[in-house]
């Protein structure tokens, strides 16, 4: 037979006592339950259950009595005895002393407490109660609140047809959310006695922010209260930059949530068509922020191109060439620019203006690894670290050679750089969508076959690809699942003192080497820029190589991080 050790803790409850002493019955009565017991008796020697107990029994007492509480409303009469003394211009110290007590977290939880006593706000029995009805002119509600460290956590705005200040929107996770008696479409009239009927929105949004303590709202309710609705669960990834002190049309820059391209976000909620509330999904608590939506998003971009279009037609119109005919280039010196396909296999494909994308954590499977992808521009260093990779554990990372129609150049091996072959076998593969993608540049086919890529997956391996920019999007598909790595080039001097470091030599389009010079390093960065503003939504991580080592190190941990860890893809690739 167990044991029954007595409660080891101040208040010693009789009842707790005669629970414990039935446990040992209890075990019998349930063979095999004795983990279930043995928490039982744990649970019931803690001291925080004793005190419970305790303090149940003395409320449960006090209900039987005919004890009228001197106030109901001790929060509201503190509140405003804050306030009067603030008003006062000269203040002995008492006073100061008595603002101190009034703002302690635990003086303004004791009172709070008191009113929920004094009211019966724990007698189960007021459940089963109707509801009563309120006219328009009853229909006002008394809300008390303990501000901190932190904003109320709503926005307001102003009825145009009524000159009255209403909430427009509750912040989740703030003091108005967490009380749960404030509601959008509720009319604030007095804020701790002050009137605001009639008066600016600002002065309002300027006395919450200032206020810390009790604070004290009488709001009339316009609506019917519903249910708080469930916070959302999705996450996104963020395609672009954010911040709310540059937001003109933002309905109140404090509460906006800044945020960088490539944050993961947590969509709270999206009641508001135009503007949602969100948090970093590293912060798994607090207030959240509001960020615009990707309708809005969406809007505000097409209105900046469009003017700038316009912008751009009227300086062209403004310096017409005064000759009548231009003079024309010839076919020859025209580059004609490279157009990619893809076969999407009924995917939603992104759209021209990057928002917000719906992404998940995808779970590491040893068996199929995430070909990687390095992105950059000619003369970045992506060949060199793609070698060097390969070279740092060969069974594990291969390369996967593109295809081409064009004949081979004299320093090419055929297999090595490209798989060469016809035109006509080129095209009559991309009609049986064996090409993941493909294009055209200078008159010559160029693409990835879909099972260069997977054979390589299927072996164990990881390919390693180096695909053309305008490509990415087409790689980036749920069969594929690629990880993508920008090759970014450091600073100007910082490019130009390593591969000076190491006598680096650029290839030229005719496959002669040249030296590193000023011109070559001004056009690699600038190409980089512009590879990065129109794709960077697209990377999973940036790498500078600001040193070839040291950059191949960071790839080579990057490159195993990958198949380890936990990754955010979009949401359409997890199963």
């Amino acid at each position: 037979m167990p044991m029954t050790l007595p409660i080891n803790t101040n208040y010693h409850d009789p009842d707790a006592q005669t629970l414990l002493e039935f446990l040992p019955q209890l075990q019998t009565l349930t063979p095999g339950q004795e983990e279930g017991v043995a928490f039982l008796r744990r649970f019931l020697r803690r001291k925080e259950v004793q005190a419970t107990m305790k303090s149940y029994k003395s409320i449960s007492i006090l209900s039987y009595r005919k004890l009228r509480p001197v106030s109901m409303a001790s929060v509201a009469l503190a509140a405003n005895i804050f306030c009067d003394i603030r008003k006062c211009s000269d203040q002995p110290a008492s006073s100061e002393e008595l603002l101190e007590i009034l703002s302690k977290p635990h003086v303004q939880a004791l009172l709070y407490t008191h009113d929920v006593i004094a009211k019966r706000d724990y007698d189960i029995g007021n459940c089963n109660s109707k509801p009563i009805q309120l006219s328009e002119e009853n229909n006002v509600k008394v809300v008390q609140l303990v501000k901190k460290d932190e904003p109320l956590g709503v926005t307001i705005q102003q009825n145009e047809a009524t000159g009255i200040i209403e909430i427009a929107r509750i912040l989740h996770g703030g003091a108005a959310y967490r009380s749960g008696l404030i509601h959008v479409g509720d009319e604030i009239h007095e804020i701790n006695g002050i009137q605001f009927t009639g008066r600016n929105p600002d002065d309002m949004a300027n006395l919450l922010a200032r206020l810390t303590g009790p604070v004290t709202l009488k709001l009339v309710q316009r609506q019917e209260e519903s249910s708080p609705k469930r916070a959302s669960n999705i996450r996104v990834k963020a395609l672009f930059c954010y911040d709310p002190k540059e937001d003109t049309i933002i309905p109140c820059q404090n509460a906006g949530l800044p945020f960088q391209r490539g944050d993961i976000l947590h969509i709270v909620s999206q009641e508001d068509p135009m503007w949602w509330q969100a948090r970093p999904e590293s912060q798994s608590e607090g207030m959240t922020g509001i960020i615009p939506s990707q309708l809005l998003q969406e809007r505000r971009e097409i209105l900046q191109e469009l003017m700038t279009k316009k912008e751009v037609s009227n300086r062209r119109a403004r310096s017409v060439s005064p000759c009548k005919i231009s003079p024309r280039i010839s076919r020859s010196k025209r580059v004609k620019k490279v157009m990619y396909q893809a076969v999407q296999h009924g995917e939603f494909e992104m759209g021209d203006i990057p928002t917000y994308e719906e992404v998940e954590l995808l779970k590491p499977d040893p068996d199929l690894n995430r070909p990687l992808i390095l992105a950059g521009v000619s003369h970045v260093g992506r060949n060199e670290l793609k070698q060097r990779l390969i070279g740092s554990n060969p069974s594990r990372y291969v390369d996967v050679v593109p295809y081409t129609s064009r004949p081979p150049k004299s320093y090419e091996v055929q297999g090595r750089e490209y798989n060469f072959v016809t035109r006509r076998e080129m095209e009559s593969a991309i009609l049986a969508r064996r090409f993941v993608e493909h294009g055209e540049y200078r008159g010559h086919l160029y693409g990835t076959r879909r099972d260069s890529v997977l054979s390589i997956v299927e072996s164990g391996r990881v390919p390693i690809l180096t695909p053309s920019a305008k490509a990415l999007r087409y790689l980036r598909t749920s069969e594929i699942k690629p990880f993508i790595i920008f090759i970014k080039p450091p600073s100007f001097d910082c490019f130009r003192d390593s591969r000076l470091k190491y006598n680096a030599m650029f290839t030229s389009e005719d496959g002669s080497a040249r030296t590193c010079s000023e011109d070559i390093i001004s056009a690699v960065l600038a190409k980089s820029a512009n590879l990065e503003g129109n794709f960077g939504h697209l990377f999973d991580s940036v790498l500078v190589n600001d040193d070839i080592s040291r950059a191949t190190e960071e790839l080579i941990r990057l490159a195993d991080s990958v198949g380890r860890d936990l990754q955010w893809v979009p949401a359409a690739w997890v199963e």
